[in-house]
């Protein structure tokens, strides 16, 4: 590159940018023309010459992607130099210039997370959310790179910001970035433990998401890691890893979120059809209260011994019938709740107290026509309990599947 035009970029004069620009109009061709090169704008970033930065950007915008014989953009240039000032302004004009991937895969938030800025860390992630799911060449996000490098400061803002995220659509990844393995199969947690830092682990371990029986590439869980070590100061770690289990809530959110996030993968005809047969099994089953098998007593006539408008069943026969059909019944009106929140999550609020009002009637009905007040107590209680059964057999595997 133009000698003139290196040392106007690390003096930051613009006046003399524009003299070798109408001394020759094509000096900027040859530059944009080379692979990997040194541009003014990387020269001005590392000096930290923030206005002349911002004139080279208005002119070649091209500029602030391009690599330098050392894989690094302008932005990877002014953020190790310590220019914060200039990297702001870069964002600021760009946001998509945090996704620039540098050497290895690195991008600024990579580098921010190794080094420990915490301001331009929270910055980058507000601005650019997305940012967080860039990977390295070793298939690592920003949340690895803190971990293994012992940055708890960066790491927990991250790990907070994951927190708020999960409100709304973000909910899906939040479990994807916490559980994510790099290209060894470890996860942040996994880190967390090889460098033996209880504090990281157990903000891990108070994410719902955070799955502690994942394995990498050698066989090993995050308990596995910390035992084989020597470290004697290692207990802390593994009594906050084995002290914080993932208690029934914990494993209802992400049971939720798994399934919320198979059913936005399937296809539209796909959830349309399971739509209509989740409305036949309720229909089915509600219809199972109005017409129910044996009929209902008539008060005493014809011999009836139940008072009437109650089931002519006994007790016995009314739990055995009605428990599988409120939990048929409650599980297909779970799952259309679910599938209506991921196809029509707009109109939430206003189908919400239907089915909610729908489910309370079922419920009552049950009560009106047991054969007894126990019966009624009994069936209701049953359908709970087979409800929280099938969880607790089905449910781990049907978040990790």
């Amino acid at each position: 590159m133009d000698e003139r035009l290196n040392t106007t970029a690390r003096s930051g004069d613009v006046d003399a940018l524009y003299t070798l620009i109408h001394d020759d109009p094509d000096v900027f061709k040859r530059i944009d023309e080379m692979e990997f090169v040194d541009t003014p704008l990387h020269i001005s970033a590392m000096s930290g010459n923030t206005g002349f930065a911002m004139e080279m950007m208005n002119l070649k915008p091209s500029f602030a992607r391009k690599l330098n014989r050392d894989g690094l953009s302008p932005i990877h240039l002014a953020l190790l130099k310590d220019h914060a000032d200039t990297v702001t302004e870069f964002v600021s004009v760009d946001r998509d210039l945090i996704r620039v991937k540098g050497r290895e895969g690195f991008t600024v938030l990579h580098y921010v997370a190794c080094h420990g800025n915490v301001q331009l860390l929270s910055r980058f992630l507000d601005i650019c959310p997305d940012c967080i799911y860039d990977l390295t060449t070793r298939g690592q996000t920003a949340l690895h790179i803190a971990a293994e490098n012992n940055r708890f400061k960066t790491f927990e803002t991250m790990v907070e910001w994951i927190q708020r995220r999960v409100e709304g659509n973000n909910r899906l990844r939040r479990s994807k970035i916490l559980n994510l393995q790099d290209k060894d199969g470890n996860t942040a947690l996994h880190l967390a433990a090889a460098n033996n830092q209880p504090k990281m682990i157990e903000l891990l371990i108070n994410c719902t998401e955070t799955d502690k029986k994942k394995i990498n590439m050698r066989g090993f869980t995050a308990a596995d890691v910390l035992q084989r070590q020597t470290v004697a100061d290692n207990k802390e770690s593994l009594r906050v890893l084995n002290t914080n289990p993932i208690g029934f809530q914990a494993k209802m959110a992400r049971f939720e979120t798994t399934t919320t996030d198979y059913f936005r993968e399937l296809k539209l005809d796909t959830i349309n059809a399971l739509l209509v047969v989740l409305a036949l099994v309720q229909a089915m089953t509600y219809q199972a209260i109005l017409s129910p098998p044996g009929s209902i007593s008539d008060g005493g006539a014809g011999g009836s011994k139940n008072p009437e408008g109650k089931s002519v069943l006994n007790w016995y026969l009314f739990i055995c019938f009605y428990v599988p059909n409120g939990v048929a019944f409650y599980m297909s009106w779970a799952i259309t709740m679910v599938m209506f929140d991921v196809v029509v999550e707009s109109i939430m609020r206003f189908l919400w107290p239907l089915y909610v009002l729908m489910g309370l009637c079922y419920q009552l009905a049950i009560w009106y026509i047991a054969p007894s007040d126990v019966a009624g107590a009994v069936a209701s209680i049953g359908v709970v309990v087979i409800v929280i059964l099938f969880y607790c057999i089905r449910g781990d595997r049907m978040i990790k599947h």
